[in-house]
């Protein structure tokens, strides 16, 4: 239960500072393209540390990279309270990012060694997201120390450092501990269908969460209804991660139709209280896909840690890529098209998930799974 608190605690920490970047970006003066270029540095920082932590946990062991990875997360969190303008902003988000890298894929390994069923367990990330973002709304809207974000920041190292303390109680489990080369050439061939499709598919939603809440200020929203809209969508993550038990093809190909379907419908809405069902089906569509990709990957390979620091490193390669054409995007045509990009990203990573694993069974080397030691 200890690792599902720590999931849980740890993704409240990182959603209550990053859905209100944008608009702290745009207040400290910030454009639409140097609130893409923030939230890409993010993304490069934790990028290069996901995959870094991720297959040093593979070769030393889980609890040693969770622990220091929680502790240095709440450091970085305070250091968001110094910001001031947007070069300050993007190097504490930098170090935000690097730190929000470094212990994910040794704390997923854990839990699948512990047997969690991977679901359930990831359920509680997406539980921690939803509260996290609906107290860090409540906090901007009632408690202004210095301006509306740093309570929020605060409240992501308090998380944090409560996380650290619980890593320090963690039962150990026999964690295999792996060789893993620098560039490990094994596990992307034979992941590379699962990593090809959210790169697409995440980089275009990547391209609408850059302005997102800008975009719900626009249809009438405060800090309070960002809060609420970014909890619908993961509180549904929640409670449909727990029931999923389909195969992981299956789980991927029906996250890609409703992301596509979900992006698209953002067009239609033309206030907030048409933009709640849409997080509904959001929530939905991300549940599908992230299972399914976790399960994917957890299935085939021994060397955990180092695959999925590389799906995380993947996501980051979408956020960064994403962050930057929807800066640019919004900027030259609005956002809703942003979000027809993001409809057609969907479509694409369907189309080719598909192909490759078609290929895949027509070889006999993408879809064989990886016998695994517990």
């Amino acid at each position: 239960m200890k690792a599902a608190m720590i999931n849980m605690m740890s993704n409240a920490a990182w959603f209550s500072s990053l859905f209100l970047i944008p608009l702290f970006a745009q207040d400290l003066g910030a454009s639409e393209v140097q609130i893409g270029l923030i939230v890409a540095a993010y993304g490069t920082a934790s990028l290069m540390s996901s995959y870094i932590f991720g297959r040093l946990a593979d070769i030393h062991g889980r609890r040693l990279f969770l622990r220091f990875g929680l502790i240095f997360s709440a450091f970085a969190a305070l250091l968001q309270m110094l910001s001031h303008d947007p070069i300050t902003l993007l190097l504490t988000r930098s170090l935000m990012g690097f730190s929000a890298g470094m212990f994910p894929a040794a704390l997923m390994a854990y839990a699948y060694e512990s047997k969690w069923k991977m679901g359930k367990f990831m359920a509680y990330g997406s539980l921690g997201w939803g509260l996290g973002t609906i107290v860090a709304g409540i906090l901007a809207t009632i408690v202004v120390i210095k301006n509306p974000y740093m309570a929020p920041f605060l409240l992501s190292a308090i998380l944090l450092f409560f996380s650290f303390l619980i890593s320090m109680k963690m039962p150990k489990v026999q964690d295999h501990k792996i060789k893993v080369p620098l560039f490990p050439k094994k596990v992307i061939k034979k992941n590379l269908p699962i990593y090809l499709t959210v790169l697409i598919r995440h980089m275009g939603a990547c391209t609408i969460w850059v302005i997102f809440p800008i975009y719900v200020m626009e249809l009438g929203g405060s800090f309070f209804w960002i809060g609420v809209i970014y909890a619908i969508n993961s509180l549904t993550q929640f409670l449909v991660m727990r029931k999923l038990k389909a195969k992981s093809k299956t789980l991927i190909v029906w996250g890609l139709i409703l992301s596509m379907i979900t992006f698209a419908s953002f067009t239609l809405c033309q206030n907030i209280w048409q933009l709640l069902p849409t997080q509904v089906l959001l929530g939905t569509a991300w549940a599908f896909l992230y299972v399914g990709s976790i399960k994917f990957i957890m299935s085939r390979n021994k060397e955990r840690a180092t695959a999925t620091g590389l799906l995380n490193s993947v996501m980051n390669i979408s956020s960064i890529g994403g962050a930057l054409i929807g800066g640019v995007v919004a900027g030259l045509l609005g956002y809703h098209a942003t979000m027809y990009l993001a409809a057609a990203a969907s479509l694409v990573a369907l189309i080719i998930f598909l192909v490759l694993v078609r290929n895949g069974k027509r070889s006999g080397t993408k879809t064989r799974s990886t016998p695994i030691v517990s």
